[in-house]
């Protein structure tokens, strides 16, 4: 359960570096599987968070086009750097489900008035 690259760099990051033609966006990682096969909306009418970061305009209006086309809540992130905190976060919500035994139907949410 130990970030492999930690808070300096992202594996987002890593990537975007090795491949610098791409334009790289950090999405969906926060979710469990099961979350995305019930649908974007939990029994309690909330539809859940998909965050996502990246540096390149068309590519991350595309992402938060996909996620809401799919009925989830998009979530700017900002910058690919910010990767740096989505990779941790989804950590967590691994030890939640499993390690807390919270189970695979929960998920990270942004609540903004």
């Amino acid at each position: 359960m130990g970030l492999t690259l930690g808070h300096d760099t992202s594996a987002a990051e890593e990537i975007a570096r090795a491949v610098p033609d791409a334009q790289i966006v950090k999405a969906f990682n926060t979710l469990f599987a099961q979350v995305l096969a019930d649908g974007p909306v939990f029994a309690n009418g909330q539809r859940a968070s998909v965050f996502f970061a990246g540096d390149g305009t068309a590519a991350t209006a595309r992402v938060k086009s996909l996620i809401d086309s799919l009925g989830f809540q998009p979530v700017d992130a900002g910058g690919l750097k910010n990767a740096r905190y989505l990779e941790p976060l989804a950590g967590l919500n691994i030890y939640l489900g499993y390690g807390a035994g919270m189970g695979t139907s929960v998920a990270p949410a942004w609540i903004a008035k």
